[in-house]
């Protein structure tokens, strides 16, 4: 069987990982299985709003901007 998956490292408020945890845990959902949907949904909401707005000028993103 072939894994295309990668490993991720990022560091988190200790507080947010805490609830996430116990959140994912309640609901008796991986916190692996959480982050991939969560991420799924925003990859496409910003196709989206692309789609609807094409962004040709080579600009960052606005997430990643000030203003």
């Amino acid at each position: 069987m072939t894994n295309n998956t990668t490993p991720m490292n990022f560091r988190a408020p200790h507080d947010l990982k805490t609830e996430f945890e116990r959140t994912c845990r309640s609901l008796n959902l991986p916190m692996t299985a959480q982050l991939i949907f969560m991420m799924r949904a925003f990859v496409e909401s910003e196709a989206n709003k692309r789609r609807l707005k094409p962004n040709n000028d080579n600009s960052p993103l606005p997430f990643f901007t000030n203003t």
